[in-house]
């Protein structure tokens, strides 16, 4: 070979480093090409040492593989994937695996849906909830907001068991459909109330929870109807995977149409999202999905496809705290529409006044942003972001072991998508080793230029 080609073609590889992730995708981010981050004011050796962190976690199995993904003025400036799919697996993690998003449901697909509704003029942040929500219409929850589920000031508990709307209590055993010998919740046992749930789907069954396990039609109201009956507390800042709960639900009302299907007229489909969606094994095969655990006794079997979350998986896998699956591109493509004040590609999807007003507003305290997560650097400790990111940062975590961090005063975007609960969630190394956020603090050590704050 001519020594002066092979010069050139040594060149142009070097240009792809970090840049490049895994080969065998056929889905990029729309328009947005990888560029050399020295073009964007970002160091390229910098960057490569996110590499060093992401492998220490490997190496510690803090999770089997993973997506990192950092976008700077709207260009791709490291989009690298790591690992396997799980530690027995010899699938390589590629560009176009899937994960389970967990929590990032709350801001990629709930929070995107009240924004188009807010931007409509459908709703407005100080309606109440009950307007919307008859089964909360005579309750003490009729007076709360859609700004103070958004901002989780509504009173809320954190967490509600959904899933004894269905179990019984340990050995209590009425129409077991699966072996009762492994473990659910902690040392549980699983034993399903009699007429609750099928192993196929039929009229009074719709809502699939797992492969061979669809969840009785009464589920749906049964789960409203706990949120109605649930004690309030003080309305200061409390995290609650129930405010997002009544968010979709506030949603589909006005909407007329699944959150899901609403989602994918709105925004997905139009913006060629074909690796975010919820219940991903209708458009997607099995192999190309991330496993979250290798055994779950309530739906007998490995997860992989299903919703990890006991919650949203007894709304039948589409819920408004989780159940949205994806891949890092797809996720960074729904935060730049953000950044770009509503459009992508010559369309508008949402009005610059939106976008402005979500991505701004925050809480008292600045403990919460307008359905995003915040900075805490109060609390470096358990502070989600880079010690040296700005305020203004906004995003969110996921508990399966993903983050989206954005940045307006930079224009930056990180994503890191995991199934760090795999093979199971007892211990969360990611969290204890803080892979996230030092990745997020390393992306900032390689700004050439001053951070702006």
């Amino acid at each position: 070979m001519n020594k002066n080609i092979l010069s050139l073609i040594i060149l142009f590889c070097s240009y792809l480093t970090p840049i490049a992730a895994n080969n065998g995708d056929s889905v990029f981010v729309r328009n947005y090409n990888a560029v050399r981050p020295e073009t964007t004011g970002l160091s390229a050796s910098r960057l490569s040492l996110i590499d060093n962190i992401v492998k220490e976690g490997l190496s510690a199995r803090a999770y089997p593989g993973c997506q990192v993904l950092v976008m700077k003025d709207g260009k791709i400036v490291y989009d690298r994937t790591f690992g396997r799919l799980t530690y027995e697996s010899r699938q390589p993690v590629n560009a176009n695996t899937i994960y389970d998003l967990a929590s990032l449901t709350k801001s990629t697909a709930t929070l995107f849906a009240i924004m188009k509704l807010y931007d409509l003029g459908k709703l407005h942040l100080s309606d109440r909830a009950s307007d919307y929500l008859r089964f909360i219409r005579f309750s003490n929850k009729a007076d709360i907001t859609i700004e103070q589920l958004l901002m989780h000031t509504s009173g809320l508990p954190s967490y509600l068991n959904f899933h004894r709307i269905i179990t019984e209590k340990k050995n209590l055993i009425t129409d077991t459909i699966i072996n009762t010998q492994h473990p659910v919740y902690g040392n549980k046992s699983v034993a399903f109330k009699k007429g609750m749930v099928a192993k196929t789907f039929a009229d009074d069954y719709p809502f699939q929870a797992g492969d061979s396990l669809f969840l009785h039609i009464s589920t749906h109201q049964k789960a409203m109807e706990r949120i109605a009956e649930t004690p309030l507390r003080a309305a200061v800042y409390e995290y609650s995977c129930i405010n997002f709960i009544l968010l979709k639900e506030i949603a589909e009302h006005i909407s007329g149409m699944s959150l899901d299907e609403f989602l994918d007229q709105e925004f997905y489909t139009p913006l060629q999202l074909t690796h975010l969606t919820y219940l991903p094994l209708r458009n997607h095969n099995r192999a190309d999905i991330a496993p979250t655990v290798r055994f779950d006794a309530m739906r007998n079997g490995k997860l992989q496809g299903f919703v990890h979350d006991p919650a949203a998986a007894l709304m039948g896998n589409i819920s408004g705290n989780a159940g949205l699956f994806g891949n890092a591109r797809n996720v960074a493509v729904m935060y730049q529409l953000l950044l770009n004040e509503g459009t992508m590609d010559g369309k508008r999807y949402l009005s610059k006044e939106t976008c402005q007003l979500f991505m701004q507003t925050v809480s008292p305290g600045r403990l919460s942003g307008l359905g995003f997560a915040k900075p805490r650097p109060d609390k470096p400790a358990t502070n989600p972001c880079a010690a040296l990111a700005p305020l203004s940062v906004f995003g969110h975590t996921g508990y399966t072991g993903n983050c989206v961090w954005v940045d307006p005063s930079n224009q930056m975007i990180f994503v890191f998508l995991s199934n760090r609960t795999y093979p199971s969630d007892g211990v969360n190394k990611l969290a204890r080793m803080k892979i996230r956020p030092r990745i997020h603090e390393q992306i900032y050590r390689a700004f050439l230029q001053k951070i702006k704050h």
